[in-house]
């Protein structure tokens, strides 16, 4: 598990700054959380965004640029 921790985490500092069609999933703990468009549900990354004055609806489509990353995790904002 830690080398693959690695390589996901590798994987997924490479997309930071880069922008990304994100569909909301769901709402949890203060983030809508969302999924890239090459992410399959519960297999791939997920896309945490910040509630705040976010007006994303879930099941709907918005442009997130990546923020950071973890090793299994990605964090975004609105743009």
């Amino acid at each position: 598990m830690r080398i693959q921790e690695e390589i996901s985490r590798k994987l997924n500092e490479e997309k930071v700054g880069r922008h990304y069609k994100v569909i909301i999933d769901r709402l949890e703990g203060g983030y809508f959380i969302g999924r890239t468009e090459f992410d399959s549900p519960e297999i791939d990354n997920e896309v945490l965004i910040k509630t705040g004055n976010n007006n994303l609806k879930i099941g709907e489509f918005a442009k997130i640029k990546i923020t950071s990353a973890g090793e299994f995790d990605l964090f975004g904002e609105v743009i």
